[in-house]
Protein backbone atom coordinates (compact mmCIF):
# COMPACT_ATOMS: atom_id res chain seq x y z
CA UNK A 1 0.00 0.00 0.00
CA UNK A 2 1.42 3.40 -0.89
CA UNK A 3 1.86 6.20 1.66
CA UNK A 4 -1.16 8.15 0.49
CA UNK A 5 -3.51 5.21 1.00
CA UNK A 6 -1.92 4.39 4.37
CA UNK A 7 -2.49 7.92 5.60
CA UNK A 8 -6.08 7.96 4.30
CA UNK A 9 -6.72 4.63 6.05
CA UNK A 10 -5.33 6.09 9.31
CA UNK A 11 -7.71 9.04 8.98
CA UNK A 12 -10.62 6.72 8.24
CA UNK A 13 -9.83 4.57 11.30
CA UNK A 14 -9.44 7.62 13.51
CA UNK A 15 -5.77 6.96 14.26
CA UNK A 16 -4.99 10.51 13.10
CA UNK A 17 -7.22 13.51 12.46
CA UNK A 18 -7.87 14.76 8.93
CA UNK A 19 -5.62 17.74 9.67
CA UNK A 20 -2.81 15.47 10.87
CA UNK A 21 -3.25 13.34 7.76
CA UNK A 22 -2.96 16.40 5.56
CA UNK A 23 0.19 17.44 7.43
CA UNK A 24 1.69 13.98 6.94
CA UNK A 25 0.93 14.12 3.23
CA UNK A 26 2.46 17.58 2.97
CA UNK A 27 5.58 16.36 4.79
CA UNK A 28 5.87 13.47 2.35
CA UNK A 29 5.16 15.77 -0.64
CA UNK A 30 2.01 13.85 -1.51
CA UNK A 31 -0.43 15.87 -3.60
CA UNK A 32 -4.08 15.58 -2.70
CA UNK A 33 -6.81 17.81 -4.13
CA UNK A 34 -7.95 20.31 -1.51
CA UNK A 35 -11.57 19.17 -1.85
CA UNK A 36 -10.62 15.68 -0.64
CA UNK A 37 -9.00 16.91 2.55
CA UNK A 38 -12.03 18.91 3.57
CA UNK A 39 -9.64 21.34 5.24
CA UNK A 40 -9.41 24.11 2.69
CA UNK A 41 -12.22 26.63 2.88
CA UNK A 42 -13.45 28.15 -0.31
CA UNK A 43 -13.07 31.90 -0.75
CA UNK A 44 -16.87 32.07 -0.44
CA UNK A 45 -16.71 30.55 3.07
CA UNK A 46 -14.43 33.41 4.09
CA UNK A 47 -16.93 36.09 3.01
CA UNK A 48 -19.28 37.65 5.54
CA UNK A 49 -22.90 36.63 5.94
CA UNK A 50 -24.90 39.55 7.30
CA UNK A 51 -28.41 40.08 8.63
CA UNK A 52 -29.79 43.53 9.36
CA UNK A 53 -33.17 43.92 11.03
CA UNK A 54 -34.77 47.32 11.66
CA UNK A 55 -37.97 46.94 13.63
CA UNK A 56 -40.63 49.57 14.03
CA UNK A 57 -40.19 49.35 17.80
CA UNK A 58 -36.73 50.82 17.37
CA UNK A 59 -34.74 47.60 17.71
CA UNK A 60 -31.81 47.37 15.33
CA UNK A 61 -30.21 43.95 14.98
CA UNK A 62 -26.97 43.44 13.09
CA UNK A 63 -25.53 39.93 12.83
CA UNK A 64 -22.45 38.91 10.91
CA UNK A 65 -20.55 35.63 10.65
CA UNK A 66 -18.19 34.12 8.10
CA UNK A 67 -20.21 32.12 5.56
CA UNK A 68 -18.42 28.91 6.60
CA UNK A 69 -19.65 29.34 10.18
CA UNK A 70 -23.21 30.02 9.03
CA UNK A 71 -23.20 26.84 6.95
CA UNK A 72 -22.17 24.86 10.04
CA UNK A 73 -24.76 26.56 12.24
CA UNK A 74 -27.54 25.87 9.72
CA UNK A 75 -26.44 22.27 9.31
CA UNK A 76 -26.39 21.71 13.09
CA UNK A 77 -29.50 23.63 14.16
CA UNK A 78 -31.53 24.44 11.05
CA UNK A 79 -31.76 28.07 12.08
CA UNK A 80 -29.68 31.18 12.55
CA UNK A 81 -28.75 32.92 15.80
CA UNK A 82 -31.07 35.89 15.42
CA UNK A 83 -33.83 37.07 17.77
CA UNK A 84 -37.04 35.58 16.41
CA UNK A 85 -39.16 38.22 18.19
CA UNK A 86 -37.95 40.74 15.62
CA UNK A 87 -39.11 38.52 12.79
CA UNK A 88 -42.75 38.02 13.74
CA UNK A 89 -44.86 37.54 10.66
CA UNK A 90 -41.92 36.13 8.67
CA UNK A 91 -42.05 32.47 7.64
CA UNK A 92 -38.75 31.48 9.29
CA UNK A 93 -38.73 27.93 7.94
CA UNK A 94 -39.02 29.14 4.34
CA UNK A 95 -36.46 31.86 5.00
CA UNK A 96 -33.93 29.33 6.41
CA UNK A 97 -34.49 27.05 3.41
CA UNK A 98 -33.92 29.97 1.03
CA UNK A 99 -30.77 31.02 2.89
CA UNK A 100 -29.40 27.47 2.82
CA UNK A 101 -29.99 27.20 -0.92
CA UNK A 102 -28.34 30.56 -1.58
CA UNK A 103 -25.30 29.58 0.49
CA UNK A 104 -25.08 26.22 -1.29
CA UNK A 105 -25.17 28.07 -4.62
CA UNK A 106 -22.60 30.59 -3.29
CA UNK A 107 -24.77 33.61 -4.06
CA UNK A 108 -23.21 37.04 -3.46
CA UNK A 109 -25.16 40.15 -2.57
CA UNK A 110 -28.71 40.37 -1.24
CA UNK A 111 -30.82 37.24 -1.23
CA UNK A 112 -33.53 37.96 1.30
CA UNK A 113 -35.26 41.33 1.64
CA UNK A 114 -38.41 41.57 3.71
CA UNK A 115 -40.54 44.63 4.29
CA UNK A 116 -43.24 43.63 6.76
CA UNK A 117 -46.61 45.36 6.90
CA UNK A 118 -45.67 46.97 10.22
CA UNK A 119 -42.59 48.59 8.66
CA UNK A 120 -39.98 46.13 9.95
CA UNK A 121 -37.28 45.43 7.40
CA UNK A 122 -34.96 42.42 7.15
CA UNK A 123 -31.97 42.25 4.84
CA UNK A 124 -29.87 39.08 4.46
CA UNK A 125 -26.79 39.21 2.24
CA UNK A 126 -23.22 38.06 1.66
CA UNK A 127 -20.35 40.41 0.93
CA UNK A 128 -16.61 40.76 1.48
Amino acid sequence: MDEKLRILKMVEEGTVTAEQGAELMAALNIDLPAQQTGLVRSSYDKKMFRIIVDSTSGDKVKVQFPVGAVRKILKATGKLPIPEKDLQGVDLSSMMDAISECLDDEIDGDFVNVEAADGTTVRVFVDK
